[in-house]
């Protein structure tokens, strides 16, 4: 990653640990400009990502994703994203510190000042099933896989050369190889669990 991109992250953190979410959207959104100004656009993807964590319906956050080259990126997941948030009023939406949380009812994941917004379950040692609660009807599989990442992997190792990973059934779509860094690949795909 490109020391520009790294301080900037840097100041994203900082203004995280602060309780300033205005910087640090401000600070992930120029990381990712600044990744893309570079042509890394891997890390320009996950700095964007990590401003989407802060708001879900951060429609800048994902108007830049669209715009990053197809090769990078699962374009109809995001376009997917971008028409879900132009149809749908679903509130702000934080998922910084999603949790799962298992009671008599099953495993759901909750997000901090939402509650519930997804239902799970481990149906195989590496498979997880998903769908959203009836609120977030239609969530587009990006977003679902945003909040999965930090429901799974509370603190995620963001530089991790060896991700761990998990499959992922959501919403009756197609299963996807889910992993700690945020990407995601079809099952099947030439990319394989780590």
């Amino acid at each position: 990653m490109n020391a520009d991109v790294r301080l900037l992250l840097a100041d994203a953190e900082r203004a995280l640990r602060a309780e300033d979410l205005a910087a640090a959207r401000a600070a992930f959104l120029e990381a990712g400009q600044c990744a893309s100004s570079y042509q890394l656009w891997r890390s320009a993807l996950r700095c964007y990502r990590r401003a989407l964590e802060i708001d879900l319906t951060d429609r800048d956050a994902v108007g830049r994703i669209v715009q990053l080259p197809p090769r990078v990126i699962a374009l109809a997941d995001w376009h997917d994203y971008a028409r879900a948030l132009d149809s749908r009023a679903w509130p702000s939406l934080s998922c910084r510190a999603a949790q799962i949380v298992t009671g008599n009812v099953g495993a759901q994941v909750e997000c901090s000042g939402t509650g519930v917004v997804m239902e799970l379950m481990m149906t195989e040692d590496d498979l997880v099933e998903t769908r959203p609660e009836a609120r977030f009807a239609g969530m587009p599989l990006a977003m679902a896989m945003i909040i999965l990442r930090r429901a799974l992997w509370f603190a995620p190792r963001e530089l991790a050369t060896d991700p761990a990973s998990i499959r992922v059934a959501f919403d009756g779509r197609p299963q996807v190889w889910l992993d700690e860094l945020g990407d995601w690949e079809p099952v099947g795909s030439a990319a394989q669990p780590r």
